[in-house]
């Protein structure tokens, strides 16, 4: 045990010190503090921590932020507020019950609520948003992350589409009522996202499972020409993946989990081929063909490597050699 000490001590040493350090770049950023009973005079930071009195703990922030706490019992309890950096309006307004945040509403500079979340619980909570006006924008209900409800208005107050029992379209729009986003919602999460420029164009338009891309990914440009077409699972490019320019194919490639995989293909206008590749579990294996003039020149790849053609059709030779005597050693088996 004793030989263990002198390794242990440096360890144990910085801790201390990454402790420290934390607790004086956090220190580093308040420029005041006060701490005020409720009955309204300062009192000490040593006697607020000793006797957990009730009241508020009023805070300047180096970036101008002022952070006014109430607690009681030790515990944040009613309104916390956080403004502007250098202004006296509110940020937002968060309202706690022992020590439990329940309800928490964002201001625009100008002081009008844009967004308000009531927490029913620590796993059930209720956003709402509105427009400027004051109108609402949407209501959602959440469990976690699973969207059970939703409702998304227009300026008018009129219900353009909702989510009922975890399945209908949900719209992100913006305060001006510029649609951003709108997704299909199934079983309480989205399957299909799309996404649009700021003229309504549309942006991206993507395949969703769990929270991941799976399935195509399309991207266009403000234009509405494509820019590209891929394929995904689970986050992984997988499949073929077309890219564009000006409107006009340019390269073809294709992926397995992730890696180039198969025949890459450049083209000129759109459809004319000028170059084809072939990969292997991201190596280029095979051949490679440029074409000009009604001509072609090709290469010839083993595991990325540039070989000759003869070189190539005896590593080639080799491969299948091997895979028969493996074939037949297991058929033996």
């Amino acid at each position: 045990m004793k030989r263990l000490i002198p390794y242990f001590l440096p360890v144990l040493a910085l801790f201390t010190v990454g402790c420290h350090n934390s607790n004086h770049d956090k220190d580093e950023q308040v420029v005041s503090k006060r701490y005020i009973h409720k009955y309204g005079y300062d009192v000490s930071k040593e006697e607020w921590e000793t006797a957990t009195y009730p009241g508020q703990v009023i805070t300047t922030l180096r970036n101008g932020i002022t952070v006014t706490a109430s607690y009681e019992d030790g515990m944040l309890h009613g309104p916390t507020t956080y403004t502007y950096p250098h202004s006296n309006s509110l940020e937002s307004l968060n309202i706690y019950e022992r020590g439990n945040l329940v309800k928490k509403t964002s201001y625009t500079l100008r002081g009008i609520p844009f967004k308000e979340e009531v927490f029913m619980s620590p796993s059930h909570h209720k956003i709402t948003k509105w427009y400027t006006a004051g109108t609402p924008l949407s209501v959602e209900e959440y469990h976690n992350s699973e969207l059970l409800e939703g409702e998304y208005y227009n300026k008018n107050n009129e219900v353009i589409e909702r989510v009922r029992k975890g399945a209908g379209i949900r719209l992100t729009r913006d305060q001006h009522e510029k649609v951003i986003a709108k997704e299909t919602i199934e079983n309480g999460y989205p399957i299909l996202r799309e996404t649009f420029h700021p003229h309504g164009v549309p942006h991206t338009i993507v395949s969703l499972s769990g929270g991941k891309i799976h399935g195509e990914k399309k991207v266009y440009a403000p234009s509405g020409e494509p820019i590209s077409c891929e394929n995904y699972r689970h986050n992984v490019l997988h499949g073929p993946a077309t890219y564009y320019q000006n409107g006009y194919r340019y390269l073809e490639i294709n992926y397995r989990n992730g890696v180039k995989h198969g025949t890459e293909r450049h083209f000129v206008d759109g459809e004319t081929i000028v170059e084809e590749t072939q990969w292997y579990d991201g190596f280029k294996h095979g051949t490679s063909i440029v074409y000009f003039d009604g001509m072609s020149k090709t290469r010839y790849f083993y595991n990325n490597a540039l070989v000759s053609k003869d070189r190539y059709r005896e590593l080639i030779e080799q491969e299948e050699n091997i895979a028969i005597m493996n074939d037949r050693a297991k058929r033996l088996d």
